[in-house]
């Protein structure tokens, strides 16, 4: 058999057998890290995700362990010439090859590609997975020497054959969406008020109808609805942190007695030595001489730094007049924060900002990436919309004290298809209302309240990223009884939604060139906005 042949072929199998049991040890890895929050792993529970793991995650990690036996083949050539054995040759760089490329995927990846490489410890027990190939590599070599040619071959082929084994069992085990995408809605037209902002991420519409738009590069705009539009000096402002897509300025917030105070909310990513976060700040937002101005900021709070960027939450709303909700994310890399009691990571927060009682609490705890946060103004109950990891975005209903569960209970899995937790459901956790498999990356909530959309008073508008709409929750009484999509023929990624005091409903569009839209009736006489 040619050289080349025979190198592919144990390169695959040896990359096979470092994949099962680098699957089997991530399965554990991530268990433990679970136990050691409290939750009771039974053993038939922890054979049942180790088994779909293998399965479902162990192809994926084949992918990863390939290429960390590409590399090992040239590390090997340099490992000889130091005079090496064959042996520790073949172990050595296996391990080197594989801790490179779990390495890279641990910082270039925003979020954690594989849950036990969060830390170094776990870092480097799938590191050492590379000893198995490293020996498995070594042997078929040695056999291949000296076995006939006629089986060499054979044995060859079948290895190559035996990848097919990961290939069919991915597709097999791939989670398959759990609901059909829901109809578009009809009886709306939209129409652009403006154009060419700047990853914007949040509104606020003023007394007299103009309207306040965060751009996450830390720009704040007043723009009227003719499309008119002119900076804010935030001059007064501490700097921020800002990274695309991720963090920058985010939330604003009007006042409920903005018309005497004059005061906004804004919450901002900020970064420190001891890592990444967002604070929330009160300024008065002033038109003088023509300028528009922010003065008298406060930093209100600052949510427990961590890490890295991902998953900050950041959503602002009004609990009463004296009380703040702030959404915080968990801590990304170290998910199990938002269990944490003593951090704000994977907390809903509560702010007081009555001046005799200044300070924050926790409201609720164990959540991913809560970016949508409303108090219904018929019912008076908080409701939050947040990220899963892949699958498992929910519609959360607040209860004071309540505990959501992440990551101890998900209905998602991680992004390369590992379990996040054996459990869906368990007791002491407060269930989602609303389950969206696979994501739609919920970025904002809103209760729509207005005379414009009769039949839609009451219902949950819900922007989403990935699916690139909004959602409309219809519902009976507090159930949700059915779902279907607004601007989904636009195929925009959606950042945010509000319903404007005559009933209309502006929605920020994601990107360098984010748009604003406006929603009203369609008139039966004009066409829809493609």
């Amino acid at each position: 058999m040619r050289s080349w042949l025979r190198t592919v072929s144990i390169t695959l199998t040896a990359s096979l057998a470092t994949a099962a049991v680098a699957s089997l040890m991530q399965t554990q890895i991530n268990l433990h890290a679970l136990t050691q929050l409290g939750l009771e792993v039974s053993w038939q529970a922890r054979a049942a995700v180790t088994v779909e793991d293998l399965a479902r995650f162990g192809p994926v990690m084949v992918g990863f362990s390939l290429a960390g036996g590409v590399l090992a083949l040239g590390l090997q050539a340099g490992l000889r010439r130091l005079g090496l054995r064959a042996l520790p040759c073949a172990l050595l760089a296996s391990v080197a090859g594989l801790a490179i490329v779990l390495a890279l995927l641990r910082s270039v990846i925003p979020m954690p590609a594989i849950a036990a490489t969060r830390e170094m410890p776990g870092l480097a027990v799938l590191s050492l997975c590379g000893l198995v190939g490293g020996f498995v590599s070594h042997t078929l070599t040695a056999r291949a020497v000296r076995g006939p040619r006629l089986h060499r071959g054979l044995a060859y082929l079948l290895s190559a054959c035996l990848v097919l084994l990961p290939l069919a069992s991915f597709l097999l085990m791939h989670p398959k969406p759990e609901r059909s995408r829901p109809p578009a809605a009809s009886g709306y037209q939209a129409t652009i008020v403006a154009d060419g902002l700047e990853w914007p991420w949040s509104l606020a519409e003023l007394p007299d109808g103009r309207l306040l738009v965060t751009e996450m590069a830390g720009q704040l705009k007043v723009i009227d609805r003719a499309g008119e539009r002119v900076d804010v000096n935030l001059s007064k402002i501490p700097a921020g942190y800002q990274q695309e897509r991720v963090i920058g300025l985010m939330d604003i917030a009007l006042s409920p007695d903005f018309e005497k105070d004059h005061r906004i909310y804004l919450t901002q990513g900020y970064r420190d030595p001891r890592g990444v976060g967002v604070r929330l700040m009160r300024g008065a937002l002033r038109f003088v001489g023509g300028e528009w101005s922010v003065d008298q900021v406060e930093v209100l709070f600052e949510s427990t730094p961590k890490p890295s960027d991902g998953n900050n939450g950041g959503r602002l709303a009004f609990l009463d007049t004296h009380t703040l909700l702030m959404t915080v994310g968990d801590g990304s890399a170290r998910r199990e924060e938002a269990q944490n009691e003593n951090n704000s990571l994977g907390k809903v927060m509560r702010i007081s900002l009555a001046p005799s009682a200044n300070g924050a609490a926790i409201y609720t705890s164990g959540h991913r990436n809560p970016q949508g946060i409303v108090r219904d103004p018929f019912t008076g109950a908080v409701y939050v919309s947040e990220h899963g990891p892949r699958g498992g975005d929910e519609l959360n209903r607040l209860r004071p004290g309540g505990n959501y569960g992440w990551p101890l209970v998900s209905h998602g899995i991680d992004y390369p298809f590992a379990r996040v937790s054996p459990f869906t459901h368990h007791q002491g956790f407060d269930d989602p209302e609303v389950i969206w498999s696979p994501s739609i990356a919920p970025s904002g909530l809103a209760v729509y309240q207005g005379d414009l959309f009769k039949g839609w008073q009451g219902d949950f508008l819900v922007p989403a990223l990935r699916e690139r709409s909004v959602r409309r929750l219809v519902r009976d009484g507090d159930r949700v009884v059915r779902q279907e999509l607004l601007l989904g023929e636009r195929g925009e990624r959606i950042r945010d939604v509000k319903v404007a005091g005559d009933g209309s409903i502006y929605a920020l569009t994601d990107g360098v060139d984010g748009k604003l839209l406006r929603m009203v009736p369609r008139d039966p006489l004009s066409t829809p906005l493609k």
